[in-house]
C-alpha cells in the first residue's frame, strides 16, 4: 500500500528526528587530528587569515570553509565541529530517501536512511566529521539531481535544470577532494550512457555549472593572493600520495585498512552478496544467463541501478587512487552501498516470506516484518553511541577517564585537552604557538595562533615539498617568538612524512630550528607525549 504524501513525508520526518536523537551522543566526542586541522584554518579564516597563503593545506578549501561556518554559528568548541555530521544528515536523508523511492518504494527510501545512519554514525570519533563524509553528502545531492534528469520523459521542460543542479553540486564535490573528480567523471559517463535521449542542453548545463563552480573557486584564491599558494599544495600533494603507489606498501595499507572496513561493514556486505546470490538463482531457474539477468534487472528499471554502478565505481576508483585507504577514504562508498544492501534486503525479506508462509500473510505481520530492518539498524545506532557514553553521560566515569578511551595510535583525547587547558591557563588567546608535530588540534582547544603557516611538522620534513619553507619557516619563527613551543614524541607517520622517525628525533635533522629552540627556550615539562619549551624571559 502505498502512503499518501502527507503520511511519506511525517514518517520521513520522524524517522530523521528520532536517529538525530540517538545519534547525539557523538557531541561528546573530542577532536581528532584531521578535525583540528580543519578547524584551526577554519578559526584562522574566522581571524582574518587566508588559506594557504597564512595557513598552508594540501586540501581543497570547502572543508575549512565548512568548519568555519559551524564555528561562527556555535562557537569555538568541539562540540561546534561534531554538530556538523548531526545537522548536515537530514540532507542525505533527503537525499539518500528520494534516489531509494525512485528505485523501489517508499519503505526502501526508509531502510536507505535508517540503514545509511547506523553505518554511519556507528564510525569512531577519527572517522565523524571528515572532510570526505561530509563530501559524500554532496554525491547523494548530485546523484539525486541526475535521477530526476534520468526521468525525462516526466520533467521534460525542467530536464536542463536538474543537469544543472547536479553540475553544480559536482563542482562543488571538487572543492573537497581532488581525486573526486573521478566520482564526477563517472557519473557525468553514467547519465550519457544511461540517458534514452541524448540532449546538447542537458550536457551544457551540467558541464557549464561545474566549470562555473571550479572559475568562481579559483577566482576567490586569486582575488585573496592564495592562487599561486594553491597550486604549490595540489602539486605537494601528488609527492604526498605517491608514497602509497610502491606496489607493497599499497597491498599492505589497503589489506590492514579492507580488514578494518570488512570489521564495520561485514553486514552490509553480506547482504549484497545474498542479493546478488539470489539474482543469479533466479536467472538460473529462468534459463538465462546470469550476465544477462542482471543487466535485464538493471535495464528494467530505467538504468537507474546501472546509475548507482557508476557511482559506486566512481568512489572506489578514487578511494584506490588515494593509495593509503584510511577508514574515512571509504565512505563515499557507502550510500551506494546502502543502497544496495536495501535493494538485497528487500530481495531476501520477499524471499524468506514466501518460503515459510504456507497462505496469505495478515496485513499486521507483513507490516511488523518490514520495519524489522528499520528496527535493526536504529538498535545498532543506539548501542553504537549510547553505549559507549552512557557511563559518562550519567556520571559514572569522569570526563578525563571518558577522553581517555579515545585513541588513535599515540593521541590520547585526555593529553589534547591536557595540554589545552595547561596553555589557556598561562597564555592568553590572542598569542601564539608553536607545534612541532601533527596536532593541530592543540591550536583550536586553546583558542592559540599557530607562529607559522605551517600548523604541523610533515611539510618541512617530507622531500617533496619546497626545501626554501624551512628556511621561511625559522625566519618567521625568529621575527615573533610564541610563549611555548610544543615537540611531540612517538608520532610515528611515515605516510605523511616519509621518514620512519618521531617528531622529536627529526628535529635533530633540522637544524635551523633546533638552534632558534636552543637559544631562546628551555624545556620546562612534559605532559603525555608533548614536551613543553617556555621562552627564556617568559617565565611564570
Amino acid at each position: 500500500m502505498k502512503p499518501s504524501p502527507i503520511r511519506a513525508i511525517y514518517a520521513w520526518l520522524g524517522l530523521v528526528g528520532l536517529i538525530v536523537i540517538l545519534a547525539s551522543p557523538i557531541l561528546t566526542y573530542p577532536l581528532g587530528r584531521d578535525q583540528g586541522e580543519f578547524a584551526t584554518i577554519a578559526q584562522g579564516i574566522l581571524w582574518g587569515r587566508v588559506p594557504y597563503l597564512d595557513l598552508w593545506n594540501p586540501k581543497p578549501p570547502a572543508i575549512f570553509y565548512t568548519y568555519a561556518l559551524m564555528i561562527r554559528t556555535f562557537g569555538a568548541n568541539a562540540l561546534a565541529i561534531r554538530a556538523l555530521d548531526l545537522l548536515t544528515f537530514p540532507l542525505v536523508a533527503w537525499g539518500l530517501y528520494g534516489i531509494a523511492r525512485r528505485l523501489e518504494d517508499h519503505l526502501s527510501g526508509l531502510w536507505a536512511v535508517a540503514l545509511y545512519a547506523a553505518f554511519y554514525f556507528s564510525e569512531d570519533f577519527w572517522t565523524l566529521s571528515q572532510n570526505d563524509g561530509i563530501a559524500s553528502i554532496v554525491m547523494v545531492l548530485a546523484v539525486w539531481c541526475l535521477f530526476h534528469l534520468l526521468d525525462d520523459e516526466q520533467h521534460a521542460p525542467y530536464a536542463w535544470g536538474w543537469a544543472l543542479g547536479a553540475g553544480l553540486w559536482c563542482g562543488i564535490v571538487l572543492w573537497f577532494k581532488y581525486p573526486f573528480i573521478l566520482f564526477v567523471g563517472a557519473v557525468a559517463l553514467g547519465t550519457v550512457w544511461l540517458q534514452p535521449r541524448w540532449s546538447w542542453r542537458n550536457a551544457g548545463a551540467f558541464v557549464g555549472a561545474v566549470t562555473l563552480v571550479g572559475v568562481l573557486g579559483m577566482g576567490a584564491l586569486w582575488r585573496m593572493g592564495a592562487f599561486e599558494e594553491w597550486i604549490i599544495s595540489v602539486q605537494t600533494t601528488g609527492g604526498y600520495t605517491a608514497q602509497g603507489y610502491d606496489w607493497q606498501i599499497f597491498w599492505r595499507d589497503m589489506a590492514h585498512y579492507g580488514r578494518n572496513r570488512w570489521a564495520h561493514w561485514w553486514v552490509l556486505g553480506v547482504l549484497v552478496g545474498m542479493g546478488a546470490f539470489l539474482q543469479l538463482g533466479e536467472g538460473w531457474r529462468s534459463g538465462q544467463k546470469s550476465s544477462l539477468l542482471l543487466q535485464s534487472h538493471l535495464v528494467t528499471i530505467r538504468h537507474k541501478w546501472s546509475m548507482i554502478d557508476f557511482w559506486l565505481v566512481g568512489c572506489t576508483l578514487a578511494m584506490l587512487v588515494q593509495a593509503k585507504g584510511y577508514d574515512y577514504h571509504w565512505l563515499p562508498m557507502l550510500p551506494p552501498l546502502v543502497l544496495h544492501g536495501t535493494n538485497a534486503l528487500k530481495s531476501v525479506i520477499a524471499h524468506c516470506l514466501k518460503l515459510c508462509a504456507r497462505g496469505p500473510l495478515p496485513r499486521w505481520l507483513a507490516s511488523y516484518t518490514m520495519m524489522l530492518p528499520i528496527s535493526a539498524a536504529l538498535a545498532h545506532l543506539t548501542f553504537s553511541t549510547w553505549g559507549t557514553t552512557y557511563p559518562y553521560l550519567r556520571g559514572a566515569i569522569t570526563k578525563e577517564t571518558y577522553l581517555q578511551g579515545f585513541v588513535g595510535g599515540e593521541y590520547v583525547a585526555s593529553e589534547s585537552v591536557a595540554m589545552a587547558q595547561w596553555l589557556r591557563e598561562r597564555v592568553p588567546p590572542t598569542d601564539t604557538l608553536y607545534i612541532w608535530g601533527f596536532r593541530p588540534e592543540i591550536y583550536y582547544l586553546s583558542q592559540l595562533r599557530p607562529a607559522t603557516r605551517f600548523i604541523f611538522q610533515f611539510p618541512l620534513v617530507g622531500a617533496w615539498y619546497p626545501p626554501e619553507w624551512k628556511q621561511e619557516n625559522v625566519d618567521v619563527l625568529w621575527a615573533s617568538l610564541p610563549p611555548y613551543v610544543l615537540v611531540l614524541q612517538a608520532d610515528y607517520m611515515p605516510w605523511v612524512t616519509g621518514r620512519d622517525a618521531d617528531s622529536a628525533t627529526l628535529l635533530n635533522e633540522y637544524q635551523a630550528l633546533q638552534d632558534w629552540l636552543i637559544f631562546n627556550y628551555e624545556r620546562t615539562t612534559q605532559i603525555g607525549n608533548f614536551i613543553v619549551w617556555q621562552r627564556k624571559n617568559n617565565k611564570s
